[in-house]
């Protein structure tokens, strides 16, 4: 018997194949996405978190709007939404100051508008919107109305004819309350302060900044000089600007007072007590304009003072100013 050999293949090698893992990216966010608040979060520390700069709480705010009723309050295991990187605050269109006068525009009323601060944006005045619109209660607007405003009524820069004499005032407690005829020698016009209005400005600026991480300003009485002589100013010179009657920069009006400071930042607000014109309405509207806000939410600034000037002969007759700054 003849036997036929079979032949057993060796085995054969496979090699293994090791592969060298490629690093993954993360892409960076183009558009805003959702964030789950975490517990000891607010939104300082998300700003921070996402390094979203400068603006970053105004830019949360703006895309959570009932973050923002609630004056910045976040709460664990809330969805929010969290700007992506590069994001930028909308910026108002200003109205041309050549425009003729008593010209008219629509506007479309927004969230946390008022009267007096749509006035303001558009140099017009209360009473004339009032007219303008046949409105009953000028308190009475709602988001979405669109509204008739004659602009550019108030002039947006001081008055160069006719120059007045500059009103310095002498540092004073923030109840001092000087009337017409007393207290200066020489004062422009008869205005009057309020007290409570100034009080009640104080409180909400530092609220609200605690509500949103930060620090609460001290009051410098400097500052709240510096304020005072520019309320008295625009209300005795019927204007609403930062220039001075006398050409005077907020910066030049703290320095005036000995206060030296790297950093000053000014609001002003203007609108009659008739309409609704005290503390509460000068905050709301500066809450609702982004750039104002970011000035209430200013990081840098340590000290603030406040002041508040009524004169009825004026367009707007009552007038704030808040100064902030930092040594």
């Amino acid at each position: 018997m003849t036997f036929t050999p079979t032949l057993t293949p060796s085995p054969t090698l496979t090699p293994t194949v090791t592969l060298t893992p490629t690093e993954t990216f993360t892409p960076t966010p183009s558009a805003p996405f959702t964030y789950v608040v975490e517990e000891g979060d607010s939104l300082a520390l998300i700003a921070e978190k996402f390094n979203l700069g400068e603006n970053g709480i105004l830019l949360l705010l703006m895309l959570n709007p009932a973050v923002d009723e609630r004056g910045g309050i976040v709460y664990v295991g809330e969805e929010i939404l969290v700007p992506n990187p590069g994001m930028e605050l909308p910026t108002a269109t200003p109205i041309p100051p050549d425009l003729p006068r008593g010209t008219t525009v629509e506007y479309k009323v927004l969230p946390g508008d008022t009267l007096a601060g749509i006035a303001n944006k558009f140099n017009s005045t209360v009473d004339a919107i009032v007219e303008e619109n046949n409105l009953d209660n000028p308190n009475d607007i709602f988001v979405g109305e669109v509204l008739v405003i004659p602009v550019n009524l108030v002039t947006p820069i001081p008055p160069t004819i006719t120059p007045t004499p500059t009103f310095t005032p002498v540092p004073s407690g923030p109840t001092a309350t000087p009337q017409a005829g007393g207290g200066e020698s020489n004062p422009p016009c008869a205005y009057t302060e309020n007290a409570d209005f100034v009080t009640q400005l104080r409180t909400l600026v530092n609220d609200f900044r605690t509500q949103n991480g930060l620090s609460t300003l001290t009051w410098n009485e400097q500052l709240a000089a510096a304020a005072k002589e520019h309320s008295i100013d625009m209300a005795c010179n019927n204007y609403l600007s930062h220039t001075g009657s006398d050409n005077s920069s907020p910066a030049d009006r703290v320095a005036a007072q000995g206060y030296s400071a790297s950093l000053v930042v000014e609001d002003i607000y203007a609108q009659p007590p008739e309409y609704g014109g005290d503390a509460q309405a000068a905050f709301d509207w500066w809450v609702a304009d982004a750039q104002h806000r970011a000035d209430l939410l200013n990081a840098s600034v340590t000290e603030f003072g406040i002041a508040y000037a009524y004169f009825a002969e004026s367009d707007l007759r009552g007038y704030f100013t808040l100064v902030m700054a930092a040594p």
